[in-house]
């Protein structure tokens, strides 16, 4: 287990750092936060690393395994396509969305105002020095200065002038990942932060709830790469009178709270003004249940629009690329019919 963060990071409570989504205030960090400095030594899930509990409100904790490779490899992928409109992770990817979060950046959608890239950087910085070709630590002083104001004022969250005093952030956070010397420790930087932040959180949440299937789990993970935080599984549970876990003293089965928290997201996302262009997402989830496709073992396909599985209810078509996703997590385009079937 991580240990505690020492690190006064900005954390987003509600609403993750997405293209998606939209800014709120930081709160405290999230259950089984630990410090980006341990990163490079610290165990994570995916190597079979110790789960912390996740405090679900009501003395409901839990932690819970993995996915296993092939089924995370699609949990992911699926994600991509709504994050980056491929099942391709983009480590490399850069840009300035201008939804007041400043730069967002890599395979999670990190931004430089909500306190997940400088969490990137800060691993990075401790496995790699400037002169051993670390081209982002001239930012980390500047990453750190917009931190802290927002912790202290909550303002400039957005404001990126300080990182384009020391650099070309777009071009040098893609560097990072191009370039041969750097690649490993930038790419592996990346993937424990978002386990860090949002897949461990994720998992943990889903078995004190008590999910077990893989198609449940991916959906949570996807939940918090792009909300941030439980909320919407709390909300799940109080909406079924869920208390503790589904099928132990509750009438309730896993398909039905999949239903649930699938229809919750689709309405937050529909009531955003920001989000309410992707609520074909959450479509992507309800196809996948309606398959049945409960252990991922089928390929996952994302030609699904949100209109299709809920008509008449006015949602906006998202514009997503469609992918086949097979079962060990390879993928191809595809010209599949979308439909909610």
């Amino acid at each position: 287990m991580l240990r505690a963060a020492t690190i006064a990071f900005t954390w987003v409570a509600l609403f993750g750092c997405q293209p998606t989504s939209s800014m709120l205030p930081a709160t405290d960090p999230p259950p089984g936060a630990g410090d980006a400095a341990d990163l490079a030594s610290a165990p994570t899930q995916s190597d079979g690393g110790t789960d912390s509990s996740t405090d679900l409100g009501g003395g409901v904790k839990g932690g819970g395994p993995d996915l296993t490779p092939n089924q995370k490899a699609v949990a992911e992928a699926m994600t991509s396509i709504w994050e980056n409109d491929t099942p391709i992770l983009a480590y490399a990817y850069a840009e300035n969305i201008n939804d007041g979060r400043g730069y967002t950046s890599g395979r999670a959608g990190f931004c430089t105002g909500t306190g997940d890239a400088i969490q990137v950087i800060d691993c990075y910085d401790k496995l790699r020095s400037s002169a051993n070709g670390n081209v982002m630590a001239k930012y980390m002083p500047a990453l750190t200065t917009i931190n802290n104001k927002y912790n202290s004022t909550g303002q400039d969250q957005g404001d990126t002038s300080l990182l384009d005093a020391a650099g070309n952030w777009i071009k040098d956070w893609g560097a990072s990942y191009s370039t041969t010397t750097t690649k490993a420790d930038f790419k592996k930087c990346q993937d424990q932060i978002s386990d860090l932040l949002y897949y461990t959180p994720a998992m943990q949440a889903a078995t004190a709830v008590g999910l077990k299937t893989a198609l449940a789990r991916a959906a949570l993970y996807d939940m918090w790469i792009n909300q941030g935080d439980g909320a919407l599984v709390t909300k799940t549970n109080s909406a079924l009178g869920v208390k503790g876990m589904i099928g132990v003293g509750n009438a309730v089965t896993e398909d039905e709270w999949l239903q649930k928290f699938i229809e919750l997201r689709r309405d937050l996302l529909a009531g955003d003004s920001t989000w309410k262009t992707s609520v074909d997402r959450v479509a992507g989830y309800e196809k996948a249940r309606r398959r049945a496709d409960w252990d991922l073992a089928k390929p996952v396909d994302s030609a699904v629009k949100a209109a299709q599985c809920w008509p008449g209810g006015g949602y906006l078509d998202s514009g997503y690329s469609s992918f086949v996703i097979n079962p060990d997590g390879t993928s191809a385009a595809t010209t599949t019919t979308a439909s909610c079937q």
